[in-house]
């Protein structure tokens, strides 16, 4: 291999989007939508309250590392692990602090209603941080996706 360490950290070639593209990244915001604007309006409690969180924290990462594929020239490894910084900081802010939970309220409610969606308005509730080490599955799954697809930095 030249350049980066492992295929991966390469941030080049198509592949280095599969992540977020692929079956569970995108079935993991499908069933984040239907659990936010479905499931938790029909059957509210911890499940559903837990999953929106836990769906979150696998699969913003892996967006956020795609878009910035998308808008800058940072590899991989930067990408993902800005993703996954990112969507920490996100969840700590939004779950530990009334203020923080508000604004995100303040963008999502609105949203959502000229959607024609309805969701239950987000609470600043600490218990949801147990969702963090699912951080650690989308790295993984990131990591593991894209060393099986890039041959970007494989010489022949």
């Amino acid at each position: 291999m030249s350049g980066a360490s492992k295929p991966w950290e390469s941030g080049q070639g198509p592949s280095s989007l599969e992540p977020f593209y692929s079956l569970p990244a995108l079935g993991a915001v499908a069933l984040f939508a239907l659990n936010n604007w479905v499931l938790k309006q029909r059957f509210p409690g911890w499940v559903t309250g837990k999953l929106s969180d836990v769906l979150v924290c696998f699969f913003l990462p892996l967006y956020i590392a795609a878009l910035l594929r998308w808008c800058s020239g940072l590899g991989a490894s930067v990408r993902i692990k800005a993703g996954l910084a990112l969507t920490a900081a996100l969840l700590v802010a939004v779950k530990s602090s009334w203020l923080a939970s508000d604004l995100l309220n303040a963008i999502v409610q609105p949203l959502s209603a000229r959607l024609g969606l309805h969701t239950r308005p987000n609470l600043a509730d600490a218990s949801d941080l147990i969702a963090l080490p699912v951080l650690w599955l989308a790295f993984a799954f990131f990591a593991s996706r894209s060393s099986r697809t890039s041959h970007v930095d494989q010489t022949a």
